[in-house]
């Protein structure tokens, strides 16, 4: 039977278009003869607003009132807890989880000159650079992708630092002067990863989507996400997380700071893969135990 045509929501920004039909694209491989319609909506978030969960909000309405048949997000943008109706059916397999700096004359991190004044509106960027390199001028910044990176050819910042899995969705990686490693700069919580989300009553889509969910991509996230939502934590917070399989188990190293970034515990934990939401609780506790014995 051929797949019937479903209607998808996303942001109409370059980006989430792109990564959106990216995802189609997908779909339509593991789905023969699936036909879509793409459906651009604007969010408080594009704005400029500094909403949390602002990305994610109006698009799950219009996918709760059914305009939409499914929605796709960037996971990193969505709050831990989701409204009622609705579910990440589908995780593909991750893309790259690392930030990355887009400097004047392309020069390397180490490379910026001394008072180098870098763009980036996440705590957790800018108390991880500032760790690196205390000398740096950290200013906020705002907008998509092309406006940020306009900012830095303008000579507004000499450098800004964006998360690598954008760049390389819209075909721009070759702008990327330096990869940080997660040593040097934790990433954001599920960051890399996409979210396929639909209503929990359409299990048509829900098959559908499911198709194409890489288990280890949702094991990952499911560790990170337990994390922070133990940490009491919303996706705009100092917290920095990235889990792994290694050795056949999940590896999950996280990074906490506390407000003003003038502290931070970082550890690690290791298990196996199916205790992946019992892992980030775990280490968040730890991180909390070390906090409140300071």
């Amino acid at each position: 039977m051929t797949p019937p045509k479903i209607n998808v929501g996303t942001r109409g920004s370059l980006l989430a278009v792109t990564q959106t039909k990216l995802v189609m694209s997908m779909l339509q491989d593991a789905n023969p003869g699936l036909e879509y319609d793409i459906k651009t909506i604007k969010t408080s978030g594009d704005e400029g607003k500094d909403i949390l969960g602002a990305f994610v909000k109006e698009v799950e309405t219009e996918l709760k009132k059914g305009n939409i048949d499914l929605a796709v997000h960037s996971l990193k943008d969505m709050p831990t807890s989701l409204p009622e109706g609705v579910r990440i059916a589908s995780m593909p397999k991750r893309g790259e989880h690392r930030d990355c700096l887009v400097a004047k004359d392309n020069l390397s991190f180490l490379e910026l000159p001394l008072g180098a004044k870098v763009g980036t509106s996440s705590l957790r960027r800018v108390y991880q650079l500032k760790l690196l390199r205390p000398d740096l001028e950290i200013s906020p910044m705002h907008g998509n992708i092309i406006t940020r990176m306009k900012k830095v050819e303008d000579g507004i910042f000499d450098a800004i630092v964006l998360a690598a899995a954008g760049l390389q969705r819209v075909d721009m990686f070759d702008r990327c002067s330096y990869l940080f490693s997660e040593e040097e700069m934790m990433p954001a919580v599920s960051q890399g990863i996409l979210a396929l989300e639909a209503r929990e009553d359409d299990q048509k889509t829900i098959d559908m989507i499911s198709k194409i969910s890489d288990p280890l991509a949702e094991h990952a996230a499911i560790a990170e996400r337990a994390f922070l939502s133990a940490l009491g934590g919303g996706c705009r917070m100092p917290i920095g997380a990235y889990a792994r399989e290694y050795e056949g188990e999940l590896l999950l190293d996280g990074i906490m700071f506390n407000e003003e970034g003038s502290r931070f515990e970082k550890s690690f934990i290791k298990g196996s893969i199916a205790d992946s939401q019992l892992l980030g609780e775990h280490l968040a506790k730890e991180l909390l135990d070390h906090f409140d014995k300071k």
